[in-house]
């Protein structure tokens, strides 16, 4: 199946069986699972959360095999379907009271996480861990719009078209979105980095 293209693939779902079907849905997803976690997760702020919404994207995909049209890539299709799932999701937690102590992060290597250099001593460590933290609050800390564009744009490394056509806005509310959000991202980080930098 490796040879296959995303778009072949799905399409191929509509005359298989039912099993041959989920065979293929299970590529697909072996294929894009962790870019969609770590979307879901850019969205959401929630590593358990993101995974489950995974989950049951490729669940859709499987359910909804049938109503996929070629007029967009695959991967804009899944991402339109995960999207969805996390606005759902956010606007869920907003009505469900969070329990006292619990905590939507889970400790690990996420989107928004780099690796720390390697030889790195502990301080420098310590560090680039706490960038990373902050970094990851700035994003979080964006409405949802703005939010959503800088996990696509520059994450998930997507081009203006993919995330205007995902979003379902003009490329122009693109542009303009990421510009504001980069400039309040660089208004919340500015003082870390001239710290960093003193």
């Amino acid at each position: 199946m490796c040879e296959f293209s995303d778009e072949a693939l799905i399409l191929g779902c509509r005359e298989a069986s039912e099993e041959r079907a989920r065979a293929l849905v299970g590529e697909l997803a072996k294929r894009h699972l962790d870019r969609v976690v770590g979307f879901l997760f850019g969205l959401t702020g929630d590593s358990a959360a993101a995974h489950d919404l995974a989950q049951e994207a490729f669940v859709r995909v499987y359910r909804h095999r049938m109503r996929y049209r070629e007029v967009a890539r695959f991967s804009t299709w899944l991402y339109t379907i995960a999207r969805n799932l996390a606005l759902n999701e956010l606007r869920n937690r907003r009505r469900r009271p969070q329990a006292l102590g619990a905590s939507t992060q889970e400790p690990g290597l996420h989107p928004l996480d780099t690796a720390p250099a390697t030889g790195a001593g502990p301080a420098q460590a310590a560090a680039e861990s706490d960038l990373q933290l902050a970094v990851r609050a700035a994003v979080m800390s964006l409405d949802s719009p703005y939010r959503e564009v800088v996990v696509l744009c520059d994450l998930e490394e997507r081009t203006y078209a993919e995330a205007a056509e995902i979003l379902g806005v003009p490329i122009g509310t693109i542009r303009s979105r990421l510009s504001r959000a980069r400039g309040r991202l660089e208004q919340r980080l500015r003082p870390l980095l001239e710290q960093e930098q003193g």
